[in-house]
């Protein structure tokens, strides 16, 4: 990407300059001829985009309408898809955060976040920390259906079978779903662009072909078996919806009640502890750790191990181990709405490691948003659409909101509509490896205005799973963990970004 690649009509750049120079950012004439003036403008309107920008409602109004500018938003992405820009964006806000006692290495500015933010006074140790809710969270609600629906080919398009970089004449070819058991051809080449802090990276993209979901798997090292940390708790879950509806199909996981065979514990809604799970709502001795190990009690490690190797395929992986903490209840029955048992826990204690790849948690993913446009062969074997839903919802109640920040760090909020969020974050110091390590899993889809174009007047449909590990060892576990952040909401930003641009198919 080059600046000099400006594609703004005069019209086009005119507008821009007056905008600009009523934001202050723009000191010469408004004459409609993009020189040093124009160019250095651009690029500080770039830098300043963030989730957290504090307007006045002058500023606002003349930022929206830049925003609502395809050419300018467009030019916006070139300019932040040069050397570092996007880490420096994120680093500045991270160090921002930081200063104002928004943030520190225990609550970071997004791994932290949490979908309904945080009101300032509400958290005692970081009295200031003040973080508006998700953008997302009104479009929740509404996720299970924007998975469910297709492009029409009509209003919106697909890649289809063959699709080329932007910028190249390479082509890439999407290929059917693999069936379960089976790993895909997994490309190595396509990724360069990620930091060397990203050891472990696996990325889905789909087209829908004749109502089917055809796909494009890319990694860096992506069958590597290591810990993912947090990011493996939507296994058991789904672990769990699977067994719940082989047993009883028509039964919605939601109206489920987790109960203890002890009578210790009070009953709770299968759909309330999944949501605690991703949403670290801890409270009254209910923690996400807790309960995630709760949930592998419902089968043997051996029987959720071998589980996992079936759908994924990958033979080497290791999932025996737990999460830090006893579970919430040793030996929990799963109940439907009658009072009737559909599983049963067992005694048998989860020790030992959670070792799998970049490559499973983006399967997993991509069958759980994916569902409904899966061959028989490819998907899950017994979990039901109005089961998984439960667990749609859930995921898109993550703490971590990355990909929140990169929509609007880019400034892409008017050209996305329909957008889908699910996701698992996790994150550690590792004592054994004297390292601080944060993994983030996603699926993120939407409908693409900025595709739009003279020679496609359509919008475009993006689909993408992607899995993601940033390791770093800087000697201090504190600069470790601010740092390791803005890594990843950089990351996230800068493949959301090559997506749009079609760098990234």
């Amino acid at each position: 990407m080059t600046i000099v690649d400006v594609k703004l009509s005069f019209e086009e750049l005119t507008k821009a300059q007056t905008y600009l120079q009523k934001l202050g950012l723009y000191d010469g004439q408004v004459d409609g001829i993009y020189g040093r003036l124009s160019e250095a403008a651009f690029v500080q309107f770039a830098n300043a985009l963030s989730i957290d920008s504090i307007l006045d409602a002058n500023s606002q109004a003349l930022t929206n309408n830049l925003l609502q500018m395809p050419s300018v938003v467009r030019h916006l992405l070139q300019i932040l898809g040069e050397g570092d820009r996007i880490f420096s964006k994120f680093t500045n806000a991270q160090r921002i955060f930081v200063n104002m006692g928004q943030a520190d290495s225990n609550y970071l500015g997004f791994l932290d976040r949490g979908v309904n933010g945080c009101i300032a006074g509400s958290m005692k140790g970081l009295p200031n920390r003040n973080f508006s809710p998700s953008p997302l969270l009104s479009h929740i609600p509404a996720y299970t259906d924007r998975l469910s629906s297709l492009p029409d080919g009509v209003n919106v398009v697909s890649y289809g079978e063959v699709a080329m970089l932007s910028n190249s004449q390479v082509r890439v070819r999407f290929r059917p779903y693999p069936a379960i058991g089976t790993i895909p051809n997994i490309e190595t080449i396509g990724l360069e662009f990620l930091h060397s802090s990203i050891q472990e990276a696996c990325i889905c993209i789909g087209s829908v072909v004749n109502g089917q979901m055809l796909t494009r798997w890319i990694g860096r090292n992506p069958l590597s078996n290591v810990q993912f940390w947090s990011s493996t708790k939507i296994l058991p879950l789904l672990y769990t919806i699977d067994t719940a509806n082989q047993i009883q199909p028509n039964q919605e996981i939601a109206n489920c009640v987790i109960a203890d065979s002890q009578g210790n514990k009070e009953p709770r809604t299968f759909a309330e502890m999944a949501q605690r799970i991703c949403a670290y709502e801890e409270s009254s001795g209910i923690t996400s750790n807790s309960l995630s190990a709760m949930f592998k009690q419902f089968t043997t490690p051996t029987n959720l191990q071998d589980w996992l190797k079936r759908i994924t395929g990958n033979q080497k992986l290791i999932f025996q181990g737990r999460y830090g903490e006893a579970p919430y209840i040793e030996q929990p029955i799963l109940r439907d709405i009658t009072g009737t048992n559909i599983i049963n826990g067992v005694k048998d204690r989860h020790r030992g490691d959670n070792l799998i790849s970049a490559y499973d948690l983006t399967r997993i993913v991509s069958q759980i948003a994916w569902h409904r446009h899966l061959a028989p062969v490819s998907r899950l074997t017994n979990a039901k659409w109005h089961s998984l839903s439960t667990l749609i919802s859930v995921m898109g109640q993550d703490t971590a909101r990355y990909l929140d920040a990169a929509i609007v760090g880019l400034g892409l909020s008017y050209f996305i509509d329909n957008p889908v969020v699910i996701s698992k974050m996790g994150f550690g110091y590792s004592d054994q490896r004297k390292q601080t390590e944060l993994t983030y899993t996603a699926c993120i889809q939407f409908v693409d205005r900025l595709a739009k174009s003279h020679d496609l007047p359509l919008p475009k449909l993006r689909s993408v799973n992607m899995t993601l590990r940033a390791v770093l060892n800087l000697k201090d576990p504190v600069r470790e963990a601010l740092e390791i952040d803005a890594r990843m909401a950089a990351t996230v930003a800068d493949v959301l970004l090559r997506i749009v641009t079609e760098e990234l198919i």
